[in-house]
Parts: C-alpha cells; structure tokens; sequence
C-alpha cells in the first residue's frame, strides 16, 4: 500500500518545477491575416488565425528552439511560431480598422480567414527571381 501511495504522489500530482518561459514583449501582427504555426515552417499545421493588428506575446525559453526568422509566441491559450516579419512593436493601420463598414460587408467565415491566412504564409516577400 505504501508503494501504491508513493508511485501516485510521484505521477499524478505531476511536477511543481517552475517553467522556464519569460516574455519579451508584446507586438502586433502586420499582414490582413495570419496564423500561429505549430512549427517553425511556413507549411506546418495552424494552431489558430489571428487578424491584422492583434496582439501576441514573444516568449523565450531555452526549451523551444527556435530559428532566427521565426518568433515562438503565444495568443490565448495558444503556443507556437509566426515569421517575425509579420511582427511590428507598434499597432499597424489595418485595412478592418480603416474600412470597417466595407470589411464588415463582407461577411467572411472562418474559413474564409484560414485560407486568407495561408495566402500570407505562402505568399513570399521581398525576393525576386530576375536576374
């Protein structure tokens, strides 16, 4: 009995160590629409689809590694990655927040929003190919 109650202090209570997870500050997402990655690729899976102008966390821990163009952030209880190019210090000037009405109208589903959010993440800027 006494093992019993030992095995299950040690694994269901779980662990009490403090996270190692600091925030860096607070920006704001640049492009119509994006997404929170699930990794640190253009191509993975989205967590969620965040608008122009929200807020998102940047988080440092020295257990997520992460590379130097990609930022490890979270926005509710969400935790993954945008390109930092998608990421300004101030507030930006959207298109919903300067044409309310007009983007109102157009009634956009989620759907809608998560493909509009792949658009950006595929959509490559400031490369070019001529030669």
């Amino acid at each position: 009995m006494a093992l019993l109650f030992i095995f299950l202090s040690l694994f269901s209570f779980g662990e009490t160590t403090p996270t190692d997870e600091k925030v860096v500050g607070v920006f704001y997402l640049t492009p119509l629409f994006g997404h929170i990655h699930q990794s640190s690729a253009r191509t993975s899976a989205s967590l969620t689809t965040v608008q122009c102008g929200h807020p998102v966390k940047v988080i440092e821990s020295s257990k997520v590694e992460v590379s130097s163009d990609w930022a490890y952030v979270q926005v509710a209880d969400y935790k993954g990655f945008v390109l930092k190019y998608y990421l300004s210090p101030k507030r930006p000037e959207c298109f919903q927040g300067k044409y309310p009405k007009f983007f109102d109208a157009l009634n956009m589903d989620l759907a809608e929003l998560y493909y509009w959010g792949r658009l950006y993440d595929h959509y490559v800027q400031n490369e070019t190919r001529v030669k």
